[in-house]
Formats: structure tokens, C-alpha cells, sequence
């Protein structure tokens, strides 16, 4: 029998893959701030041009600036958080799902997680 299984990916932390998500994250906060920049732009265009309550626009606005600022403050948390880590740590990048083969007497692993590291896996844990 083949049964679907969900299994973590982590990351060891090195120099240089530190260095991508500092990047990475840096890139992210870069665009949100930019997006916000454009909606208060959008947001004066749209009162000037539109017959819509200025209250209302502004709500919308700030509605979806708001939005933005909590992905801003994630983000810095992440830089923070990156900066703290030591090279070798192990932080989880995502999770994949694999088919695997069962039958009757196989023993079960509970969870299965895939290290890599630089982009290369370097280990395949059974826990």
C-alpha cells in the first residue's frame, strides 16, 4: 500500500546561506515598504479623483497598509532572529509530501525530515 506522508525540510545554517536569507528577507521588506509608499500615493489620487467618501478610502488604505506594516514587522523579527542563529543551526524551510510503501510488519517512522544545506542534502532522518 502507498500512502501520501508529510515530511520537513530543514535548513543547516552556513555562512553563505545565512548571508541569502538575510539578503532575502532584506529584498521582501524592501517591496512592502515600496507598496506602501504606492497606496498613500493611490490613496491621495483616489480622493482627489473620486466621488467616494474620503473616510472611506482612507479606511481601505490603511486596511491594506496595516496588512503590509505586520509583514514588515515579521520580517524584522526574522532578521533579528537570523542574526542571533550560530552557523550549524537548523531551521525549518518548508514541508513536502512523499509517497511511501507500507505492508503489514513494516516498522513505522513517525516523521521523516530532510536536512540540506548550501541546497544539498546532507542528511535523511528518521525520528
Amino acid at each position: 500500500m502507498k500512502i501520501i506522508q508529510t515530511i520537513e525540510v530543514k535548513q543547516r545554517l552556513t555562512e553563505k546561506s545565512k548571508q541569502q536569507l538575510m539578503q532575502q528577507f532584506t529584498k521582501q521588506k524592501q517591496q512592502l515598504e515600496q507598496q506602501c509608499e504606492q497606496l498613500i500615493f493611490e490613496q491621495k489620487r483616489m480622493e482627489k479623483q473620486t466621488s467616494f467618501p474620503s473616510k472611506q478610502i482612507k479606511e481601505k488604505f490603511e486596511r491594506e497598509m496595516q496588512v503590509r506594516r505586520q509583514k514588515i514587522a515579521e520580517l524584522d523579527f526574522l532578521l533579528e532572529q537570523l542574526r542571533i542563529l550560530p552557523i550549524g543551526s537548523e531551521i525549518k524551510e518548508r514541508e513536502v509530501e512523499a509517497i511511501i510503501d507500507i505492508h503489514i510488519g513494516a516498522r513505522w517512522t513517525p516523521q521523516k525530515t530532510i536536512v540540506i544545506e548550501d541546497g544539498i542534502v546532507v542528511d535523511i532522518r528518521e525520528e
